[in-house]
């Protein structure tokens, strides 16, 4: 057979002595056939190998746990075909290998692959087909008969090895052109070999399915003293941490509470107490001044409303304090518009402070305007 690019050298399991460097080893594809499964696109990683693993051993009339699948996986990872093989004649071939081995493929894998041509080899009364990227088999020429007459029709055929009357007439009635060797072939618009790694991409059987995962398994578990060791330091340290808070939380409390018994006490007998330090110095300036004469908010108002009011000004908010005056919360286009308002109202005779001034992050300018009466 015509090694493909990048194709190691290849060697049947206990066919004669193995290479002395680097090698694949073969093993018989009719004990390791490629089949279809049907499987749910939601069904993904471990729960989807051990759901196809079961329906695969139902279909062949088998334990589950005597069978061992090899998904085939590609670029993704919804897989639709997987080898199956009895798992204790894998665990005899993986014995078998001799130093050197770098894989253990099925026979028919091993075939030049194309992308949407057939390669079919019959060799001492079997018959070995690839049959594009993810399927393939090994079989007697009757049974590989039928499974070629089924199979989708391919571009090409590359037909190797000895001839056969019930393969080549199968193959004759898909229609196709037939090549007798790879030159031929590859001499073709449909002759493209896929390098050897692209080709046997989730076919090699050399080692478990889950040997990756048990290694990992095998250092978290070296690990796992040390972890409970730091996780039981970290459940202290927290618990520390928690009385501490509720040792704070509680003295918070019964501060807070001295302070607005004190407050009631001496500064708000009556009504809700919202704002300690607003409430405190408005009672301490009512007692330094209690014959003051507050200024008529109604009156300030109507005077600012044409300027608070106009277009391309919204005003979101107005409020009375004593201490404060007359406060509106206002929006505009920009800070332009904000100073023509402010010029309008000074003009108006009011005393005219801004605070809180900012852009808006939907856009425009926003405003508090403390408003008080010129000379006031």
């Amino acid at each position: 057979m015509k090694r493909g690019p990048g194709q190691p050298v290849l060697w049947r399991l206990d066919d004669g002595e193995a290479p002395r460097g680097p090698h694949i080893a073969l093993v018989p594809g009719t004990d390791a056939p490629l089949l279809p499964v049907d499987l749910p696109a939601t069904l993904k990683g471990i729960a989807r190998e051990r759901v196809g693993r079961r329906m695969l051993a139902e279909a062949l009339g088998l334990p589950a746990e005597t069978v061992e699948i090899r998904p085939c996986l590609r670029a993704s990872a919804q897989w639709d075909r997987a080898i199956v093989a009895d798992a204790g004649q894998l665990a005899d071939w993986r014995t078998r290998l001799m130093p050197g081995c770098t894989g253990m493929l099925p026979d028919y894998a091993a075939l030049p692959c194309y992308s949407g041509v057939w390669t079919v080899e019959v060799s001492n009364g079997i018959v070995r087909a690839r049959l594009g990227e993810t399927d393939g088999f090994t079989a007697e020429p009757e049974l590989a008969a039928l499974l070629l007459a089924e199979a989708e029709r391919p571009e090409a055929i590359l037909r190797l090895g000895e001839a056969d009357g019930a393969v080549d007439s199968a193959l004759a009635e898909r229609g196709v052109p037939v090549h007798a060797d790879t030159a031929s072939l590859e001499n073709t618009d449909a002759g493209k070999p896929l390098n050897w790694a692209h080709a046997t991409a989730g076919l090699d059987l050399m080692t478990p399915p889950h040997a990756g995962f048990d290694r990992i398994s095998a250092r978290l578990r070296s690990w796992a003293a040390p972890a409970i060791a730091a996780g039981l330091a970290l459940a202290v340290w927290l618990g520390g941490v928690a009385w501490q808070t509720h040792d704070l939380d509680a003295r918070a409390r019964n501060a807070q509470g001295d302070t607005l018994a004190m407050v009631r006490a001496h500064f708000v007998p009556a009504g809700p107490i919202l704002d300690v330090r607003a409430q405190v110095d408005r009672a301490l300036a009512d007692a330094a001044a209690p014959d003051a004469q507050e200024p008529d908010a109604l009156v300030l108002f109507q005077t600012a409303a044409p300027w608070l009011t106009g277009e391309g000004i919204e005003l979101q908010s107005i409020t009375w304090q004593t201490e404060t005056g007359l406060i509106a919360s206002v929006v505009l286009a920009d800070f332009a518009a904000l100073e023509r308002v402010v010029a309008d109202l000074q003009s108006a005779g009011f005393d005219v402070e801004q605070q809180d001034t900012g852009v808006r992050p939907g856009g425009g300018v926003s405003a508090r305007l403390h408003l008080a009466a010129a000379g006031a």
